[in-house]
């Protein structure tokens, strides 16, 4: 969901890091968080994600934005990542949305703001959660404007709800409210922006799960939502309603069940949305042990000043455990997803690791795992016939070997492609040729003749990849791998 810090008048990036679950936006008010400058330090460089300028995550999914406005979307999961698609995309592929100052994830959508103070929004809607007025089943796959507002200067997408901040310090929410998610008690979902009343001027916002949290311009930390049973008692913390120890703080962070909020003085404070027998009463504070000097944070992950990255887990008897991860320097930034991590360096590149089942690493490749944070890549680019052709799902690298979604590629060179369900072949025809790929026995055919490849297509999440250069090849065109431009061009007739 959404997590948004943000900061008075120093003049510092947003850095925008949202979750479904575990996140933070983070628009701090100390010049501690640097900008991503333009250093390159990686190897093959050609193949990976740069320049980056804000960072985000959603539920199963990871946003980026580029100095010019252009966003980038990763992974998907249940709704739409704003590219035309509910596909998954194993690596970054270019959201429909043009001018975007920042990006922020929820479970199934996600809430785009313009450089013109507009929001847009994009994925599910069955709670209302983008903000048009209605609410339905079908997932919108390209960003639509949310109604009725402007001069919005930061966004938060929650589980099933949405948060806006505007300039003059009011916060608005829509979307799901079954637990108070939007601050009135009504348990009724908004279908477009109300103001949430009760709160003074806000500096910053972030949407969790099930739940909300703002920060006041007197570094007060106001929650609301939150309304649910666990263990024998229950918590109804449904209208805002401020924090112990309110008054020092520069930074929220929320999820389902914890909320955070970083000190002044670069310290963390955890607190527990619940009350719960083994994590204690709910909404007070407790300080993160031995971390200091930070600068960017989720609920369980935090950036100190010196570039390192520390996360943290709650044991037995509320205790918290805290380690360094290793293998990371010069971090500005970091957000966190359901079950991901995201690090924005100071060279503009962005480190990922965590659960892979919808390509959410960007990494490019199958694993379900991804254990050690490695550097997020950029698309495969495909040209036919020296035009980029624009695909809504990303090529994968399957053993060296390019492969590509089953349609899109191959009906724009002229073949005619489908899906043999009886034999659960791919069939490829072009003029006189017909290709079958057989996926069970990785049998190859050519016009009835049987070809040796140990290629075959796969499957990845209910989609069909084949493999790029033997079908093109077979159906008469020539295949040519640009490591330089990281391309795949294709020549046909």
């Amino acid at each position: 969901m959404g997590r948004e810090i943000s900061g008075f008048n120093v003049q510092v990036r947003r850095i925008c890091c949202a979750v479904v679950g575990i996140a933070i936006i983070l628009a701090t008010v100390s010049p501690l968080i640097v900008k991503a400058d333009s250093a390159v330090n990686f190897p093959d460089e050609k193949k990976l994600l740069s320049g980056i300028t804000g960072l985000d995550a959603g539920d199963r999914s990871a946003y980026a934005i580029t100095a010019d406005g252009t966003a980038w979307a990763w992974g998907g999961g249940y709704g739409s990542i704003g590219n035309g698609a509910t596909t998954p995309a194993y690596t970054p592929v270019k959201m429909h949305i043009d001018h975007v100052k920042q990006v922020s994830g929820g479970y199934r959508h996600n809430l785009i703001l313009k450089e013109d103070g507009t929001v847009w929004a994009v994925g599910g809607n069955e709670h209302g959660q983008l903000g048009t007025g209605t609410q339905s089943l079908t997932v919108l796959v390209e960003p639509v404007q949310v109604k009725g507002l402007t001069e919005v200067i930061s966004v938060s997408a929650g589980g099933t709800h949405s948060l806006a901040l505007r300039k003059d310090g009011t916060v608005w929410a829509w979307g799901g409210n079954e637990q108070g998610e939007l601050g009135d008690n009504s348990g009724k979902n908004g279908l477009t922006p109300v103001q949430v009343k009760g709160l003074p001027s806000i500096l910053s916002i972030a949407a969790g799960s099930n739940n909300s949290v703002a920060l006041g311009n007197g570094g007060e930390v106001w929650v609301w939502g939150s309304s649910k049973s666990i263990g024998i008692k229950k918590d109804m913390v449904l209208k805002p309603t401020l924090i112990e120890g309110s008054g020092e703080y520069r930074a929220v962070d929320i999820d389902g069940q914890y909320g955070v909020a970083l000190r002044w003085d670069g310290t963390v404070w955890l607190w527990s949305n619940y009350t719960d027998m083994n994590q204690g009463e709910a909404l007070k504070p407790i300080q993160i042990p031995g971390l200091t000097d930070v600068v960017s944070m989720t609920t369980d992950s935090a950036v100190k000043a010196d570039g390192t990255v520390w996360q943290w887990s709650i044991g037995d008897k509320n205790k918290i455990n805290v380690t360094q991860t290793s293998g990371i320097q010069n971090a500005v930034s970091i957000t966190s997803g359901n079950r991901n991590h995201y690090v924005l360096l100071k060279d503009g590149h962005v480190l990922a690791w965590g659960t892979n089942e919808f390509g959410q690493t960007g990494l490019g490749v199958r694993d379900f795992m991804i254990d050690t944070p490695k550097p997020v890549k950029k698309w495969i680019q495909v040209q036919l016939n020296n035009n980029e052709m624009e695909l809504t799902m990303a090529p994968l690298l399957i053993n060296n070997s390019t492969y590509v979604p089953l349609r899109g590629v191959f009906q724009q060179m002229g073949v005619n492609v489908r899906w043999d369900v009886p034999s659960r072949s791919v069939v490829a025809v072009k003029g006189s040729t017909t290709l079958i790929l057989n996926s069970v026995n990785g049998q190859t055919t050519v016009d009835g003749k049987g070809i040796a490849t140990d290629q075959k297509p796969v499957f990845i999440n209910d989609s069909v990849y084949v493999p790029l250069r033997l079908i093109s090849e077979m159906l008469g065109a020539k295949v040519e791998w640009d490591a330089e431009a990281y391309a795949v061009r294709i020549h046909s007739n």
